[in-house]
């Protein structure tokens, strides 16, 4: 007996040790660094190059001169015109992508009238869905990716599709009380534009959400419910955020509302914290920028946005350059200085020239 209760006793501790060295065996193997996704925006080598610019022949003699050329290519169609066709080909063609923004303009046709001040409610409720198939099955017939920026600068007061002309901060003319009737009318309008695209095949559109920067500006004028975020559709409906924003300096045209020569840091650096918090994976895009002549060193305005953006503003990863002389002269090319600048600034590899997928 004495034997067996030895035994007994032997085997019962070889149990316990082993129990004790598989917890403890278990214990190390949950102290593994599990493995860290890459953020979308980082998965992007570089930061794409773009512009708005003039004529074929012109954009083709500056980029000479820069000895770069650029990965996108932007155009601005009127929401009545039909989908660009033959600009994205002509374009993927060469391994750009387009970045088409569609401007909400649809003139003071009698549909719109019977929605006046809440313009946004006639597309939720079907009103264009014309159009709006016209143009998906536009975008699904090019077969390449294609930028779509619909909507634009929704925080400012310019355009009839802006959250203030659609209902502003009241609360009880649609949907929820607890929501601010235009940046809820914008959110539901833009969902419905997406949907129909999906709805008729167009899984090549990437979409872009695009307020006016700065967003504290703009809520600053129109109110509290003006607010960026309030304008987000979720993330199933962006694949790429973005803002615009300029320095006007001390232009003519920048003097009507209180303009002074701001940095690049100045006009994006409060936006950028702010798309940060809505969503810090997803990579932005600058729709609209540039720097105006007067007032300041243009071409030092320059060097510093592009290294702004590279160091200190890594979620960023395409930019437009506004070039072309309109409120002010925007242009690359404005002064030879401004010129030489950018073509310093762009001639790292960092910064890319053509999109993937695009070229045949």
């Amino acid at each position: 007996m004495k034997i067996k209760y030895i035994i007994c006793v032997s085997v019962l501790l070889l149990l316990f040790l082993l129990a004790g060295c598989q917890a403890e065996f278990v214990e190390e193997e949950h102290l593994v660094e599990p493995t860290i996704k890459a953020k979308a925006y980082e998965e992007i080598p570089g930061g794409y190059l773009g512009t708005f610019h003039g004529t074929q022949s012109s954009s083709v003699v500056l980029f000479e001169k820069i000895g770069k050329g650029v990965a996108i290519s932007a155009n601005y169609s009127s929401f009545a015109s039909e989908f660009p066709n033959g600009f994205v080909l002509g374009h993927a063609a060469v391994g750009r992508i387009t970045f088409l923004t569609w401007e909400f303009t649809p003139g003071a046709t009698q549909q719109v009238a019977d929605y006046e001040g809440r313009v946004l409610e006639a597309i939720i409720d079907g009103v264009y869905d014309d159009t709006l198939i016209r143009w998906a099955e536009g975008a699904r017939s090019v077969g390449v990716p294609v930028f779509l920026r619909f909507a634009h600068e929704m925080n400012g007061d310019w355009y009839p599709l802006s959250g203030i002309k659609n209902g502003g901060g009241q609360t009880g003319g649609y949907g929820s009380p607890d929501l601010a009737d235009g940046p809820e009318r914008y959110v539901d309008a833009y969902r419905h534009v997406h949907d129909t695209f999906l709805a008729h095949g167009a899984d090549n559109v990437l979409w872009v959400w695009c307020p006016n920067a700065p967003f504290e500006v703009m809520e600053n004028a129109l109110g509290a419910w003006n607010n960026a975020a309030a304008y987000y559709q979720g993330d199933d409906y962006v694949d790429w955020l973005c803002f615009d924003g300029y320095n006007w300096g001390e232009s003519a045209f920048g003097q009507q509302f209180n303009a002074r020569w701001q940095s690049f840091h100045e006009i994006f650096a409060s936006s950028y914290a702010e798309l940060q918090a809505i969503n810090p994976e997803k990579p932005i895009i600058i729709g609209e920028f540039s720097s105006t002549e007067e007032g300041g060193d243009k071409a030092a305005w320059i060097r510093d946005a592009f290294d702004n953006i590279r160091h200190d503003f890594p979620q960023i990863r395409g930019l437009i350059w506004f070039h072309i002389a309109k409120e002010t002269d925007w242009r690359i090319n404005s002064s030879e200085a401004a010129l030489e600048a950018y073509r310093q600034a762009v001639a790292d590899d960092y910064w890319l020239d053509t999109y993937p997928g695009m070229l045949p």
